[in-house]
């Protein structure tokens, strides 16, 4: 298994092994998810949003001792540049990126406004890269198993395909009170259920309702959840005949009761119900309120613009039917979830059958050619609350994705393009809460929840281990002050 956090970053162990043993110069907020320094001391943005500067401190040591500076910097960013690193998300996000050095302080100058470059550097481990030749940064690239010096508050004692243990970093601005941690390595759920019931392993991650109920089983067990970056919605294929009138699309959006699918289909506790753009799990940026569901007031609507029952009790009009296929990915929880809507949606006279479709290929032979009436979709925001990739009218593969096919909105993209280019904070806040209303106002689709992953614990401890929000590897990002009660 690959022990460099910039090789194989879409393997979720490797993600998991990273956040033990590296830190970037910035980090998200145990909390908000705000970006806020880890490595630097500070950073900021200056006016036009074209460059960010951090100051990094001259006491930094990797762990065998060795000065932690802005020549590692320079060059991890170059490494993550590179066709060498396999975190492809990454590069991508690093494009066109350039940096310059000043006593200290690293400035990035971007090709373009871009204020979610500070959630990008949160993104970025530093490596121990700085005055390597071409020859030891091509080993470092090949030997992806081969340990190096780390900044975290681990370091790797021994590693193999079934485990990785590390020990306590001595030069570590915030040593572990745990002086060892192992990472056990199993190839599906079921193996790591039966670890934790055998009492192999202290802890294991839920990604789903299911999987959280199964350990929990487990006799003394403690759940600590999650709430992530993505977000669950009902798309509408707007050149579908029905989904064309914004009145029934605002009426199915009206009529769906989120916290009753958080409290069925999500067991309570594998979502927190969410009607707007940006998932809850970018804390800083989303608005909280929930709108009450109000089927009376859907079907109010649906009268009113001339869609009425017909003899099979499904509204139609002009001979076109509110009957519709809702398409599902087979991952769990999805298809529970969509049986729910169904249900929901016949109340106000919408005839919906669910089409359960293969996950892998979900996205590239459905939501991609549009191949839809409606849609369940469960979506990586990522840290940052820009959200033009989802909604912006000129978003195509693979840059982005307009699945639902509506008209342009000017008053729309230019929402998306300032919370994409202001940094002020505030200013940020109120872009989204524009995105937010502009997009309610063309409902392209319906925001349904923010999915949470679990932390399942055996062990007591002192005091809660796990940050609020975050994605699933952020659950070791206060490990430093892990101790059992």
């Amino acid at each position: 298994m690959s022990l460099n956090p910039l090789l194989g970053g879409g393997d979720p162990a490797v993600r998991d092994v990273g956040h033990l043993l590296y830190r970037g110069l910035l980090k998200l907020d145990d909390r908000t998810a705000y970006p806020r320094p880890d490595l630097a001391t500070s950073y900021t943005f200056s006016a036009d949003g074209l460059t960010l500067s951090a100051v990094l401190p001259s006491t930094l040591r990797w762990s065998d001792g060795h000065p932690l500076t802005t020549t590692d910097v320079v060059a991890t960013l170059a490494f993550a540049q590179s066709q060498r690193a396999a975190n492809h998300s990454l590069t991508a996000q690093l494009h066109g990126v350039t940096v310059s050095v000043n006593n200290g302080s690293i400035t990035f100058h971007l090709p373009a406004p871009r204020a979610s470059f500070a959630a990008t550097l949160a993104q970025l481990p530093i490596l121990p890269l700085g005055g390597l030749s071409a020859g030891r940064l091509a080993s470092v690239a090949a030997q992806s198993d081969a340990p190096l010096a780390t900044s975290g508050p681990f370091q790797v004692q021994s590693a193999d395909v079934n485990a990785v243990s590390l020990t306590r970093n001595a030069f570590a601005q915030h040593p572990p009170r745990l002086a060892s941690f192992q990472l056990r390595l199993y190839s599906g759920f079921s193996d790591v259920l039966n670890a934790y019931k055998g009492g192999q392993v202290d802890g294991a991650l839920a990604l789903t309702p299911a999987q959280r109920t199964q350990l929990l089983a487990v006799k003394g067990s403690t759940s600590h959840d999650i709430a992530t970056f993505r977000f669950v919605d009902l798309l509408f294929n707007e050149r579908t005949p029905g989904l064309d009138d914004t009145v029934v699309r605002h009426a199915l959006s009206t009529a769906v009761n989120r916290a009753r699918i958080v409290d069925g289909a999500l067991e309570r506790v594998g979502g927190l119900p969410q009607v707007d753009a940006v998932p809850l799990g970018v804390q800083w940026a989303a608005r909280p309120d929930l709108e009450a569901a109000s089927p009376d007031a859907a079907a109010t609507a649906l009268e009113g613009a001339g869609w009425i029952f017909g003899p099979a009790g499904v509204r139609e009009k002009h001979g076109v039917v509110l009957a519709f296929t809702i398409a599902v990915p087979d991952a769990d929880p999805l298809p529970t979830v969509a049986k729910e809507l169904a249900t929901q949606l016949a109340v106000v006279g919408a005839n919906v059958y669910v089409d359960v479709v293969p996950a892998l290929t979900y996205v590239n032979t459905t939501l991609v050619p549009h191949n839809f009436q409606l849609a369940l979709a469960d979506w990586d925001a990522g840290p940052d609350p820009d959200v033009s990739s989802f909604w912006r009218s000129n978003a195509v593969p693979p840059q982005g994705f307009n699945v639902s096919e509506g008209p342009v909105d000017p008053f729309l993209d230019q929402a998306l393009d300032s919370l994409a280019t202001l940094v002020d904070p505030q200013a940020r806040i109120t872009a989204a809460q524009s995105v937010s209303r502009y997009l309610a106002d063309d409902a392209p689709a319906a925001f349904l929840y923010t999915p949470r992953v679990s932390y399942v614990m055996r062990v007591a401890m002192s005091s809660a281990p796990v940050p609020a929000v975050g994605g699933s590897e952020t659950r070791f990002d206060d490990v430093a002050s892990w101790r059992r009660a």
